[in-house]
């Protein structure tokens, strides 16, 4: 596809989702929504908002045309390097812990893999923007960040890559971390809605293929997302770490963040009553972790240095990870202290959407013992991910 047809595709896209939201809900609210578009050679897009919480929303998000370009070449390549893997070779066989080695949904032609994919990723981080929006981060973060001046006070939430960030530490990224993970979840939780609406539609899909497509589109969701996140980490380190800088969160933390509120999302009495599909809730996890290593590996091997995989690139499960447990320490306390105003300024949205934790998970990062001898020292790294989000 020529970089004019993929910006015409993202129009018609985030267009249309635009256009339905400002005559919706935005309307109702007596505010609106615009989208802009920017040809400077950025991957990223912003949130704008005024911050008048007293008045009705008069919100917009910018995109990059750079973003939307290479958000579709970052697909093409992943799913050439998916179908370039040798049958039978070491690599080919690390598939086997998802029961099958089947790297890209037999529903969709070669085309439709990165279609939906890309549709998939541009949609979900056009959801984030509007997570930031809904719950008018500008405000919390110059309510609830650094005190002396440091931070900039400002109407715009930016999604750039973390490599042309100045660096952020202390207060400032405490904040930035807790907005981004909680725009993450409004993201989710949208995206989520989405899908469903769409394989309930019967111009859509046959019901008879209904469960087949679903599950291809939850694969192709999380390999996009994971995309974007690995490209929005720029050249800082994959792997985790407890210590929080920088303006966003890491990717493999923010994955294994949304990747159980998805399967938690689909496992759910609404989505199964919605779509009458029968993915059991272990086909779902093994679905939306062998997505996200499929990622995690094209991007260790063909965009880091040593181009190798590293099994510590695996998701483990939010209570399994002690170097994650360690990181969300600060961001449940944090989000404790900002979740009150939070709602008080929330837009709209249903109440799913907000972040929240579970009572076992608040435990788990209690408990949690920093050297390493406690029992999530002992699982391994190809441990399915546990659900925390609720």
């Amino acid at each position: 596809m020529e970089d004019i047809e993929i910006y015409q595709l993202a129009g018609e896209v985030l267009g249309t989702i635009t256009h339905e939201l400002s005559d919706g809900i935005y309307a109702k609210l007596g505010g609106e929504l615009s989208i802009n578009w920017r040809g400077e050679k950025i991957f990223g897009a912003f949130a704008s908002s005024p911050g008048e919480i007293d008045k009705p929303p008069k919100h917009g998000i910018t995109v990059y045309y750079e973003f939307v370009r290479q958000v579709w070449r970052d697909a093409e390549e992943f799913c050439k390097f998916l179908r370039s893997i040798p049958e039978g070779t070491d690599v080919d066989k690390l598939y086997d812990f998802y029961d099958d080695r089947v790297k890209l949904p037999t529903c969709f032609n070669d085309e439709g893999h990165v279609k939906n994919m890309f549709v998939a990723a541009i949609t979900w981080v056009y959801f984030h923007e509007i997570g930031h929006l809904m719950q008018e981060h500008g405000v919390i973060r110059d309510e609830f960040g650094p005190s002396d001046g440091d931070a900039k006070q400002t109407s715009d939430v930016y999604d750039l890559e973390a490599s042309k960030d100045k660096h952020v530490v202390g207060r400032e990224a405490l904040v930035s971390h807790v907005t981004e993970l909680a725009a993450d979840f409004e993201a989710t939780n949208f995206y989520v809605i989405e899908l469903l609406r769409h394989v309930i539609d019967p111009d859509f899909v046959d019901e008879k293929e209904r469960t087949e497509v679903l599950s291809g589109l939850i694969y192709l969701m999380v390999c996009g997302v994971s995309l974007v996140f690995f490209r929005f980490n720029g050249n800082q380190p994959i792997l985790p770490t407890a210590v929080i800088e920088g303006s966003h969160p890491n990717p493999l933390i923010r994955l294994e963040f949304i990747v159980p509120q998805i399967f938690e999302s689909l496992d759910g009495s609404m989505a199964r009553s919605a779509t009458d599909h029968d993915i059991d809730r272990r086909q779902l996890v093994l679905l939306c972790t062998k997505a996200a290593f499929s990622a995690t590996l094209y991007w260790s091997m063909a965009k880091t240095e040593n181009h190798m995989f590293d099994n510590r690139l695996m998701l483990k499960g939010l209570l399994s990870n002690p170097i994650v447990l360690q990181y969300f320490q600060p961001i449940v306390e944090s989000w404790d202290e900002m979740s009150p105003r939070v709602k008080e300024v929330r837009r709209y949205g249903l109440p799913r959407g907000l972040m929240t934790f579970t009572d076992e998970f608040r435990k788990r990062i209690a408990d949690v013992i920093t050297w390493g001898n406690g029992p999530e020292a002992n699982v391994t790294a190809s441990s399915p991910p546990d659900a925390m989000a609720s």
